[in-house]
């Protein structure tokens, strides 16, 4: 709300929040331009959005309650962009973008971006597969020819 407020006030020109955010929130944006970034284009953070619980081994009735909101969809395309950052060895601070998508007939499609520093011209790479095994690591095949090639 305090960032929403200096845009509003001026204080700002334009700003770019996150979604989830915005609509946990639940705040009024009619008297704002609101412009939805196609995830495709401009690629997000791996697993952006997406919440992650974890519980102890032992913890059976907590995992129990947690299985209920365990999306196996969800799970399936944030795995795929998880493992590409972790390929690339990458954390918080690392110039990378990884989305996953599953189309109605069950294929994955990934769009993922790259940088090897902020200032470093960046890779773009998507594929396609009818499987999400060794999709990561094709990612990770195509980055790498493209800086020999």
């Amino acid at each position: 709300p305090t960032r929403v407020e200096k845009l509003r006030s001026g204080e700002f020109d334009a700003i770019l929040l996150a979604a989830a955010g915005l609509s946990r929130l639940e705040l009024d944006l009619n008297d704002l331009f609101l412009l939805k970034l196609n995830p495709k284009e401009f690629i997000p953070a791996p697993a952006q959005g997406v919440l992650a619980w974890q519980t102890t081994a032992d913890d059976l009735e907590t995992r129990r309650i947690l299985k209920h909101l365990h999306r196996t969809e969800v799970a399936a395309v944030t795995n795929v962009e998880r493992k590409i950052l972790k390929l690339l060895g990458g954390g918080c601070h690392t110039p990378l973008g990884a989305y996953c998508e599953r189309d109605d007939l069950g294929n994955f499609h990934v769009y993922a971006a790259r940088a090897d520093t902020w200032e470093s011209p960046l890779q773009v790479v998507q594929l396609s597969s009818s499987t999400s095994y060794l999709l990561a690591e094709e990612v990770i095949k195509k980055f790498n020819s493209a800086l020999v090639g």
